[in-house]
């Protein structure tokens, strides 16, 4: 088959049947460089000279009302049969709600008035034809909240039956409720609705050409990015609402996108448990030291450093919170509350001697000894009690030198020396009496203080335990 070809100051001829029946973008040798150069075989859609003349006669009338609804009786609705592949899963925004996706949409309908013989144009099933020379629907996604900026394509085929097929590309924005509660290991459900602007379903009605899981298995060979989202699945079904008392008909997308929680894992999830983990094996150090207290408070406030550093990465929206934000705020309040209970143990053990009072007999019933006896820690022998003391019949008197009017001078001064020798020793024994009870006193106090050091150590592992348990099952559910 020949094919002849005129520049641009040339006259009208053949040439123009092939710029209006020529889908594929031909090499830069016709028309002086007016299309783009391409490549590939569209041999298979052109016309001779005589059979474009003619196609071109035959539907003039056709080209030229193509704003008039292709159907030979106005009472019978026109069915446009969709084919949606998702390509791409752009991104999705937590604080505004939308997802930016990338589908390709195809549209095919029959063309009542659009039909001829194959043997009367050397055999030709089909032709491509410019976008704006036939009618096209109106099909929009109803969720989109800003404009499309995908490139139009401009053509669309035509079989010798009737059917026209036109595929688009659609970038879409559109608006998604969102759930970000199990984030990052949440599942999100965002709905595309594909339906006509004027038309109501007496005029027009939109169906579904493949099933879900057609559309599911194609979309994911044919998805693009391998970025934070995993599509899952995608339900597509036929509808019918009805608005001021006229129905519309509409097809209906549910598209299911899993999240890739790697990423937070590794940058959030695990620097966090190894917070928790050191704060919780510092109640291992020394009760006594005062280092333990100075421990907590660094690495609580190195928490709140790593709590600002991945504020960014955690996702923000007004009506959820998201389980792992609760996780950090929990996290952050067990380091408060360790802290708080290294200043009560702390303040319990290094009580001022002068102010330190007798352990009352129900603390010393309840901690000394079912405490003792639940955690294991036996009490110490009273070491200080073992001084011996000085007996009470140790008294200097002068009875004997009454009876004896001899006595001398010196036997008086002696006696004098040995009272206040016996007064100086009981003093001593008083004080060691009086260190040996504070003492008592302090030992008392300082397995008071291990002991509730243990209880509360053991009532931080049970409460964190328990809301780990809780966490893990909310996320996994």
């Amino acid at each position: 088959m020949t094919l002849r070809y005129r520049t641009r100051d040339q006259s009208f001829g053949p040439l123009v049947i092939f710029e209006h029946f020529y889908w594929a973008p031909v090499s830069t040798w016709m028309w002086g460089q007016r299309f783009p150069a391409a490549t590939g075989n569209f041999s298979h859609l052109s016309l001779s000279d005589s059979d474009g003349a003619r196609f071109l006669k035959m539907f003039a009338e056709v080209f030229e009302n193509r704003a008039i609804r292709p159907v030979r009786n106005f009472s019978q609705p026109l069915d446009i049969n969709l084919t949606i592949c998702l390509h791409a899963i752009l991104g999705l925004d937590e604080k505004q709600e939308i997802l930016t996706s990338y589908i390709w949409m195809e549209q095919s309908w029959f063309h009542d008035f659009l039909v001829w013989d194959p043997s009367d144009y050397s055999g030709k099933h089909s032709v491509a034809l410019p976008a704006e020379k036939l009618w096209l629907p109106d099909t929009f996604i109803t969720e989109m909240v800003d404009e499309d900026k995908s490139p139009q394509a401009p053509y669309l085929y035509v079989h010798h039956t009737g059917k026209v097929v036109y595929g688009k590309p659609l970038r879409i924005v559109s608006s998604c409720n969102l759930n970000i509660l199990y984030f990052p290991f949440d599942i999100q459900k965002c709905s595309l609705t594909a339906s006509t602007i004027t038309f109501h379903d007496t005029d027009v009605r939109l169906h579904l050409e493949q099933t879900s899981e057609e559309i599911t298995s194609k979309s994911k060979k044919m998805i693009a990015s391998k970025g934070e989202w995993e599509l899952t699945q995608i339900n597509a079904h036929e509808e019918k609402v009805y608005v001021d008392g006229q129905s519309y008909h509409f097809v209906a997308l549910e598209v299911t996108i899993k999240r890739r929680p790697m990423f937070y894992i590794v940058n959030l999830l695990v620097p966090s448990a190894f917070l928790m983990v050191t704060d919780i094996l510092s109640f291992y150090l020394p009760t006594h030291s005062f280092d333990r207290a100075s421990f907590k408070m660094t690495l609580m406030l190195g928490y709140s450093v790593f709590l600002i550093i991945v504020k960014d990465l955690l996702p923000s929206n007004s009506t959820h919170t998201p389980l792992i934000a609760i996780c950090f705020l929990v996290s952050l309040t067990f380091m408060v509350t360790s802290l708080f209970e290294t200043i009560i143990i702390i303040n319990v053990i290094h009580q001022n001697p002068r102010q330190r009072k007798a352990v009352p007999k129900w603390v010393r019933t309840i901690v000394l000894y079912y405490g003792a006896k639940l955690f294991w820690r036996r009490g110490k022998e009273r070491v200080y009690r073992r001084v011996s003391r000085v007996p009470r019949t140790a008294n200097v008197t002068d009875q004997g030198c009454e009876s004896k009017s001899s006595c001398s001078a010196e036997m008086e001064v002696l006696q004098v020396l040995l009272r206040k020798i016996a007064e100086g020793v009981e003093e001593i024994k008083q004080c060691v009496e009086r260190r040996d009870q504070e003492r008592e006193l302090e030992d008392e106090w300082l397995r008071i203080g291990h002991i509730l050091d243990c209880f509360l150590h053991s009532v931080y592992l049970i409460f964190f335990a328990a809301f780990l348990l809780i966490l893990c099952f909310a996320w996994l559910k």
